[in-house]
């Protein structure tokens, strides 16, 4: 094949919108790439770099039979995802999908938009673009190639990952990939890390949102203090073990500073008489309550995520800001304001340090952030209820040592890595600010300048600054909307519950007729029932408001049988009565869970109509 500019173009691109559906055209008027015809005749790319001069990406002999040789040496079985760093002109991407079966996917990063470009302009790639089998990502940022890649990796739909490349691309844009080799693995982690929070947690963190209806309907949200300390230096005061060294010099920076601290290190600033300004909760669960009984809040104000645990909104005394977390908002949809966002890697000091950053604070220092375990093993510091915490099994596959802030070496673990990975994530991102550790011990965080907090206070906190007064303001600026607009929402979301939980007895009763069915061969009996069940299906499918919370309650039995279902299409196993057993799980646990949101609702709306009584009557 000659190299022919511009053959194919246009088909390409139009392939690409509507397989994308993009209406933008990537444009390039670049001088470094190159289309030239390799021995063979097939085009190949050269690339002209400072670096290392002109390089091939693709074999200037023969580009299929590099590419053909590069998918020999993989192996890959079904329910495999392939993330190929580079589409180049899609040899080795046609390579792969004539190599391996239907039920393993591409997952293809592109990171030049000038390679794309005379990719689009000189083959016919629309085998490869309109491919279900495939899933392309132009552009090398990588913020997007992370939120591309987390919804497209599925931990019920695969089993596994591998790398695919070509040399040339290793050559040319050699740090961009280890790079996003580390970001597949970091999102790899953090969807295994979210199943286990949601098999775990996930039962919590409905029950609790929805139980927080009433508080997070009549309490302003974080988004008003959105911008409100610009140009003041935030503190945020986790709980790592490093904080027994220099908790006290905290009560320095107090009036100087914004003080926002995870609930988790509240009782260990009350022992030192520290008062800090904020403490954040984002938990559900009913162990981190116990981080706030006894502690004295008067004079604190709480930001709490939508799933904190209810007895916290409930009891605290101080101000409340409340923020966005679950499917549970769009309940209220039309009839609160945006109340905020506050971006987590599933740490309360990573909130905290977000909320800091869209107050404007500057710079953002972080305190008892170790990351880490201390050297005696110790997790947490003294004076909180994890204070006796302690790991000393060394090194394993879940232990691991990191970079240390003093630049040697400490031991972590998959979730406080998890959490590190999460600030790197957003320092690089969010670079217009300063980034203090001044944690004093623990991993080191990229991005960040190491200092002590002694150095901190003494060249950051030095001007009075009127903390209290801006928070009476913020929550001043917000008045309590009427309660007849909640309670009203509260009634139809019960209707929805009640629906729920009646289609799925009625699906469970049409599998258990098709079961019958199916043993008995009644053709036109099966397809009535299956009929019946697939528009209760789908009639799940288009609820958004309690079936996918439902799903919540159990999330291990539903991730399980999806992943089941995906397993037998990869074996070609059409056992129905498996099939039909695992559709009976799917349901029993959406009734069920129905039956737990309609309790909770009810709940809510007795507490809003106690409320109610308690507001009119007489003095």
């Amino acid at each position: 094949m000659d190299v022919l500019e511009n053959a194919w173009e246009n088909e390409n691109w139009s392939a690409y919108r509507e397989r994308y559906n993009k209406k933008e055209i990537f444009t390039d008027s670049n001088q470094y790439v190159e289309i030239l015809p390799s021995r063979s005749g097939l085009p190949t790319i050269r690339i002209k770099t400072e670096a290392s001069g002109l390089v091939f990406l693709h074999s200037s002999v023969d580009p299929v039979k590099e590419a053909a040789r590069i998918a020999a040496g993989m192996e890959a079985k079904a329910g495999t995802a392939i993330i190929v760093y580079g589409l180049g002109l899609g040899y080795l991407a046609e390579a792969l999908l004539e190599r391996f079966e239907e039920k393993v996917s591409l997952f293809i990063i592109e990171p030049d938009r000038a390679v794309f470009c005379q990719a689009m302009r000189n083959r016919d790639l629309r085998h490869v673009l309109c491919s279900d089998r495939v899933y392309i990502q132009v552009g090398g940022a990588i913020r997007e190639i992370w939120d591309k890649f987390f919804i497209f990796y599925d931990t019920a739909r695969y089993t596994g990952v591998v790398m695919a490349g070509l040399p040339g691309y290793q050559t040319v844009y050699g740090e961009h990939h280890l790079e996003v080799i580390r970001t597949v693995k970091a999102i790899v982690d953090s969807k295994l890390f979210n199943l286990v929070t949601m098999t775990h947690y996930g039962p919590n963190m409905i029950s609790n949102a929805i139980l927080n209806l009433w508080d997070y309907y009549k309490h302003p949200g974080v988004r008003t203090l959105y911008g409100k300390f610009t140009g003041v230096p935030a503190i945020i005061v986790s709980a790592g073990p490093s904080l027994n060294q220099n908790i006290s010099l905290l009560r320095e920076a107090k009036g100087k500073a914004v003080i926002i601290a995870v609930g988790t290190a509240a009782k260990a600033l009350q022992q030192h008489n520290i008062v800090p300004d904020f403490l954040v909760s984002i938990d559900s669960h009913p162990l981190n309550y116990e981080h706030f009984k006894n502690v004295v809040t008067e004079q604190i104000a709480l930001i709490a995520d939508m799933q904190s645990h209810h007895m916290i909104l409930k009891t605290f005394k101080g101000p409340e800001f409340v923020a966005e977390r679950t499917v549970v908002s769009s309940w209220l949809d039309g009839i609160v304001e945006d109340k905020g966002f506050n971006e987590s890697g599933g740490s309360v000091a990573n909130s905290a340090m977000v909320a800091a950053y869209k107050m404007g604070a500057a710079p953002i220092v972080f305190v008892g952030q170790d990351l880490a375990y201390a050297h005696d093993g110790h997790s947490h510091a003294t004076g909180t209820n994890w204070e006796n915490r302690v790991y000393t099994g060394g090194e394993n596959l879940n232990y691991f040592y990191v970079k240390a802030n003093d630049g040697g070496q400490v031991l972590t673990d998959r979730t406080f890595n998890q959490f590190r990975i999460f600030f790197e994530n957003w320092i690089r991102e969010k670079g217009d600010r300063e980034y203090i550790n001044a944690t004093e011990g623990g991993a080191y965080i990229a991005g960040t300048k190491v200092m002590t907090l002694r150095d901190v206070i003494d060249q950051y906190c030095r001007k009075p600054v009127e903390v209290q007064a801006i928070i009476r303001q913020a929550q001043d600026s917000f008045s309590e909307p009427p309660v007849a607009p909640l309670t009203e929402r509260l009634q139809l979301r019960l209707r929805d519950a009640k629906r729920a939980g009646l289609a799925a007895k009625t699906a469970i009763k049409r599998l258990n007729q098709l079961e019958t069915a199916c043993k008995k061969q009644q053709i036109p009996l099966m397809q009535k029932y299956l009929g019946s069940v697939r528009k209760i299906y789908k009639r799940c499918e288009r609820d958004q408001y309690i079936c996918p919370l439902a799903e919540c309650f159990d999330h291990y039995d539903i991730h399980g049988v999806f992943y089941r279902t995906y397993q037998a299409d990869y074996a070609g196993d059409d056992d129905f009565r498996a099939a039909i057993e695992d559709y009976k799980v799917y349901y029993v646990v959406l009734k069920e869970g129905a039956a737990i949101i309609r309790e909770l609702i009810e709940v809510c709306i007795k507490e809003i109509e106690q409320n109610e009584e308690e507001k009119n009557e007489p003095v």
